[in-house]
C-alpha cells in the first residue's frame, strides 16, 4: 500500500469519518465501548481539516507563483531584449570614439561595460574520474537583471560618449528606461521566490499532518473495526475510507 503523504480523498474520508461519530452521541459511545477515545476521533479530524485547509492554501499559493513567473518572464524578456540592442550600439560607439581618437579612460570605461561582469559562480565538471571545479559566469535571472542595472547606469554616467550613443540612437531616455526596468524587476523576481517559498512550507504541513493523521488511525483501526462490526453506521464510515483507498 502507498503511503499517504499528501491531503487526498482517503485523509479526506478518514477526517469525515471521525467527524460523524464525534458528533452522534450513539457512535461515540459504540467506539468507547470497545477501548476508543473520544480524543482519538479528535486528533484523526484536526489532522484531517488542517492538511485540507494547507491543500487549498498551497493551490492558491501555487496559482499565484505561476502567475508571477509568467509575470517575470515576460518582463525580463522585454528588459533584455532592450539590453541586447543598446550593447550592440555600445560595441559599435567604442569603434567610432576609437576612430575619432577618443580620450583612452572613455574607450577603457566602455570595454568594461562591454564586458560581461555577472558574478562569478564555481561548478563541478567531471573530468574522467574525477570532478573539478570551474569558474563560470552566473547566468540566472537576478545576476543577468543586476548586469543590465549597472551597465545602464553606467553608460547614463558616462556624458563623454552621450552625443555618439544617442547618434546611434540610444538616448538617455532610453537608458533611464533601461535602468528602471531593471530595477523593477528586482522586486518581481523577491516576490516570486516569497511565493515559492510559501508554497514549500504548505506542502511540509500538509505532509506532517497527513502523517500525523495516519499515525492515530492506524493505531485505532482495531478499535475501529471492532465498533463497525457492532453498527452499521459506523461499517459504513469505515467502507467509505476503504473505497477511496483502492480507488487511488
Amino acid at each position: 500500500m502507498p503511503t499517504i503523504t499528501t491531503f487526498d480523498a482517503r485523509v479526506a474520508a478518514r477526517t469525515r469519518a471521525a467527524a460523524e461519530i464525534l458528533k452522534n452521541k450513539d457512535l461515540l459511545a459504540v467506539y468507547e465501548r470497545f477501548g476508543g477515545l473520544k480524543d482519538d476521533l479528535e486528533q484523526i479530524q484536526k489532522h484531517g481539516a488542517l492538511a485540507e485547509k494547507l491543500s487549498m492554501a498551497r493551490s492558491g499559493k501555487r496559482a499565484s507563483g505561476e502567475g508571477a513567473t509568467l509575470d517575470v518572464a515576460a518582463a525580463f524578456v522585454d528588459v533584455q531584449a532592450d539590453y541586447v540592442a543598446v550593447m550592440a550600439v555600445v560595441q559599435a560607439v567604442r569603434y567610432d570614439l576609437a576612430a575619432a581618437a577618443a580620450d583612452a579612460q572613455v574607450l577603457s570605461a566602455l570595454d568594461r561595460i562591454l564586458v560581461n561582469e555577472a558574478a562569478t559562480v564555481y561548478r563541478e565538471v567531471k573530468d574522467g574520474d574525477k570532478a573539478k571545479r570551474r569558474a563560470q559566469k552566473d547566468r540566472g535571472q537576478e545576476a543577468i537583471r543586476a548586469e543590465i542595472h549597472k551597465d545602464a547606469v553606467a553608460l547614463l554616467a558616462l556624458s563623454a560618449a552621450a552625443a555618439a550613443l544617442k547618434k546611434r540612437g540610444v538616448t538617455a531616455a532610453r537608458l533611464e528606461a533601461l535602468r528602471d526596468a531593471a530595477q523593477a524587476l528586482s522586486s518581481k523576481l523577491s516576490d516570486r521566490a516569497q511565493k515559492k517559498g510559501a508554497s514549500q512550507q504548505a506542502t511540509a504541513g500538509i505532509h506532517e499532518a497527513v502523517s500525523a493523521q495516519k499515525a492515530i488511525w492506524a493505531a485505532c483501526s482495531r478499535i475501529l473495526t471492532a465498533a463497525a462490526e457492532e453498527d452499521s453506521r459506523i461499517r459504513q464510515l469505515l467502507k467509505e475510507t476503504r473505497r477511496r483507498r483502492s480507488a487511488q
